[in-house]
């Protein structure tokens, strides 16, 4: 790498760091912006483009491949989380689903930091800059407006192709009705509560990178260029050495090269690479909260097996090969749910849970879970034969913490992981109550009794189905549940960062990504990310007209 000093540093070439890098050179040109991304810009070998062929992306080379500790709480599993080796980060590997939170979400960001311009109706404008949605698909009046005018098209499964017709789709929603479930939301408009179309990405079947989305055109674009850490300055004008703030005055490269900053550092690496950066970076003590609330959506993906059928009901049956069946997810449908209030009473009482916290749980309309089938295996031990259709039963507002550290000699640079997933009477209750209402779904509806003829349990466990106890659904999850891969808090906002996204306790240095998220939001978090980084970007352009 050639430069030597920049205006702003990026690290990380993720959704954020390259929406932040971009819209920093659009909006002044004169800047040098350093775009530095340890992963390779993505070769013509890996299919980063289509729906399908994103699935193979998990484990290569574009994957960070972070190995937790043993959780006890999962039978001592260890879990493999991906993470976006690569420039444009998870927006190379991630299913292209495409959700805002409920108002609540962003709402209670706001209640805990108590700083109020992070609440839903400051962040809105920002989730509307990203998005282009069709003239057909703007939202009912009275809901919150979608984005028409930004770089990300969104479409709904059903309106990317007329062909688009899963079969199972209209009995889905029928079955979802008998169980008390009605369409009644529309995703990206604050309220999510119910049935409504899964929201998707994909562009007539290709992937819309960050990168891509979001040109680099004039950003210096460094990849395949690991960071160690900061290089740190101490703050000479204070009188006290006690008073001295350490300044983040450039980075320091695996290359043995330094790169001087002259305005700041954006630190875009990601919930896991972020605070490692942090904690491993040499002059930095006692950062307080960096590592910890590490949050991740806890789910059970669960395996269906059809009925013998003369037609087609799912992905690699010869009836369903038209082109418009793989032009995103193999789904059309996503369901919201809320807890009942005397379970969610109950697991809040155990969990001692009192507060701000307490008070945000309880307000009515928060969604504890989503609810996804998928007419396809995925990744499951089984052929991709039309015979199979699979489910997500997902938390979405999950309160289990874990944390992220580093080791204490800093020679090993790779994180430990503690995830403490499935820890809390929370999730256990909100996570079997909702495997319930999906066996209940699949086997116990009369609009999916023609379909649907039982559960393919993984090796060594039992079939579940309606009738299983609350303990054989508990011990399914902790034997084979897993994290979807959304990882945030570890870097949160209040405790590690300000209202503008500086680490405190330092200076010349911001974090924007997922680690900044002070709780979880439903959903999928690419449209939040997108969001914040819009915001992101804009504070540091309106700080840099300041000075």
């Amino acid at each position: 790498m050639s430069i030597t000093i920049a205006d702003y540093i990026v690290l990380g070439g993720g959704i954020t760091g390259c929406v932040i890098a971009s819209r920093l050179k659009q909006k002044n040109p004169s800047f040098t912006v350093l775009l530095v991304e340890a992963g390779p810009n993505p070769k013509s070998e890996h299919d980063v483009t289509s729906p399908m062929g994103g699935f193979a992306l998990q484990g290569s080379e574009l994957d960070w491949q972070y190995t937790t500790k043993p959780d006890p709480n999962t039978k001592d599993r260890t879990h493999t989380l991906t993470a976006g080796k690569t420039l444009g980060g998870g927006s190379i590997l991630n299913y292209g689903g495409w959700s805002r939170g409920d108002v609540a979400d962003y709402d209670t960001w706001a209640r805990l930091t108590g700083y109020e311009e992070w609440d839903y109706e400051h962040l809105l404008p920002y989730f509307q800059r990203v998005e282009s949605f069709g003239p057909s698909e703007q939202a009912p009046a009275g809901l919150s407006p979608r984005g028409v005018e930004g770089p990300m098209r969104i479409t709904s499964a059903n309106s990317s192709s007329e062909k688009r017709r899963y079969p199972l789709g209209e009995p889905l929603c029928k079955a979802w009705s008998e169980l008390g479930v009605e369409r009644m939301a529309y995703g990206c408009t604050g309220r999510n509560e119910g049935l409504s179309e899964w929201l998707e990405n994909w562009h007539n079947g290709q992937r819309q990178a960050a990168h891509q989305a979001y040109p680099l055109d004039g950003v210096e674009v460094s990849t395949n260029t690991p960071v160690i850490g900061f290089v740190i300055a101490q703050d000479k004008t204070s009188q006290t050495t006690a008073d001295r703030r350490p300044k983040v005055i450039g980075v320091s490269l695996e290359s043995s090269q330094a790169v001087q900053v002259k305005r700041e550092v954006i630190l875009c690496a990601g919930a896991v690479g972020s605070p490692t950066i942090l904690l491993g970076s040499p002059g930095l003590q006692d950062l307080s909260g960096v590592g910890s609330n590490m949050v991740d959506h806890f789910a059970l993906f669960q395996l269906f097996k059809l009925k013998p059928s003369d037609k087609g009901l799912a992905l690699g049956h010869p009836d369903l090969n038209d082109p418009a069946f793989f032009l995103g997810m193999p789904s059309d449908y996503v369901v919201y749910l809320g807890m009942p209030r005397d379970l969610l009473t109950k697991a809040l009482d155990e969990d001692h849970i009192i507060g701000v916290e307490r008070e945000a749980l309880l307000e009515s309309g928060r969604c504890f879970l989503e609810m996804l089938v998928l007419y396809h295996p995925l990744s499951a031990p089984v052929p991709a034969d039309g015979t199979y259709i699979s489910s997500s039963v997902m938390l979405t507002l999950p309160s289990s913490r874990g944390r992220i550290s580093v080791p204490k000699d800093r020679l090993d640079t790779h994180p430990i992981i503690e995830p403490n997933y499935f820890s809390t009477a929370l999730d256990r209750l909100t996570l079997v109550y909702g495997v319930r209402r999906m066996l209940q779904l699949m086997l116990d509806t009369k609009a999916f009794h023609p379909y649907v003829e039982a559960e393919v349990p993984p090796p060594g466990f039992e079939a579940l189905h309606p009738g299983s106890s609350d303990a054989e659904i508990e011990a399914r999850i902790r034997g084979a549940g897993i994290a979807h891969y959304h990882t945030v808090g570890t870097c949160a906002l209040g405790s590690v960062v300000d209202a503008d996204l500086r680490v405190k306790g330092i200076d010349g240095v911001r974090v924007c990504d997922a680690s900044i998220l002070p709780s979880s939001v439903g959903g999928h978090p690419q449209a939040t990310l997108y969001g914040i980084a819009e915001k992101a970007a804009e504070m540091i352009l309106n700080d840099s007209r300041a000075e």
